[in-house]
């Protein structure tokens, strides 16, 4: 007799890990949260709503600044990776008698009905009257791999990490980031040149001359008149941030990334 399965999230006693979740996909008792529709698109509207529903209040108030800020760095980080966050996956491996078989699914569900239409197209290899039309697909998928066990299943969850676009053994991260000064435009390099000139105070940002390029805080609170910094470098400065770093340091040798538009000047 095949080993029972177990219900999900009970970790095989067979194994060290309890990595195998075969039983994710057969047993009817899981359940799982169904959610309204809320594609990508809706959510950074969201944010931005958000944003633009705190920005009337947000003078003279740093905590309101700092959401504002926050709320920044979320939509920038959503809009420019593909999958801002980290996603299970559920996979499975049918082997059988014409190949190998590989599904994969976002969710418990999307998996079992895949496997469920795999052993339902198959139903006629083994000795069962039943019509597999009538039947759930959790009792379908037990039933074809206990009565065909030259047939095996394996499934597993993995986890799809976000791409950021940059890679960490290549840039320089730390309390502060450094990025390519090609990050920002040649206007915006003019326009930095007349705050280096200004008394720090009356400057848009908090920076320093390197000979090489500049070091800016990243902090909002920080920052003087907002309409005065170019939206290039704002972007920057927001990855910067969202990065965890208090300082962006642009120097013509450093490193770039695709999470960024590059400029040639």
């Amino acid at each position: 007799m095949p080993k029972p399965l177990m219900s999900p999230g009970v970790a095989d006693p067979a194994t060290t890990t309890g990595r195998d979740l075969r039983a994710i996909i057969q047993s009817p008792m899981k359940k799982e949260i169904v959610m309204k529709d809320h594609p990508r698109s809706m959510h950074l509207d969201l944010l931005a709503r958000a944003r633009a529903a705190l920005a009337s209040h947000a003078e003279g108030d740093a905590d309101i600044a700092e959401i504002i800020a926050d709320l920044d760095t979320a939509i920038l980080s959503i809009d420019r990776a593909p999958v801002a966050w980290s996603i299970p996956v559920y996979l499975a491996t049918i082997g059988h008698g014409h190949g190998t078989t590989n599904v994969v699914a976002v969710s418990y569900r999307g998996l079992q009905v895949q496997v469920a239409t795999f052993c339902r197209s198959q139903w006629g290899e083994i000795n069962d009257s039943r019509d597999p039309g009538s039947l759930d697909d959790a009792m379908v998928i037990r039933d074809y791999f206990n009565l065909h066990p030259e047939d095996q299943l394996t499934s597993r969850m993995e986890w799809i990490d976000p791409d950021f676009g940059y890679d960490p053994e290549r840039l320089e991260i730390g309390n502060y980031i450094a990025l390519s000064s090609s990050h920002i435009s040649w206007p915006t390099t003019e326009k930095i040149d007349e705050w280096i000139t200004l008394d720090p105070c009356h400057r848009p940002v908090s920076i320093a001359d390197t000979h090489y390029g500049w070091v800016i805080a990243t902090a909002p609170s920080s920052f003087g008149d907002k309409s005065e910094i170019p939206a290039d470098l704002f972007h920057a400065l927001t990855f910067a941030r969202g990065l965890g770093c208090n300082y962006l340091i642009l120097d013509r040798d450093a490193s770039t990334t695709d999470r960024l538009p590059c400029y040639e000047w």
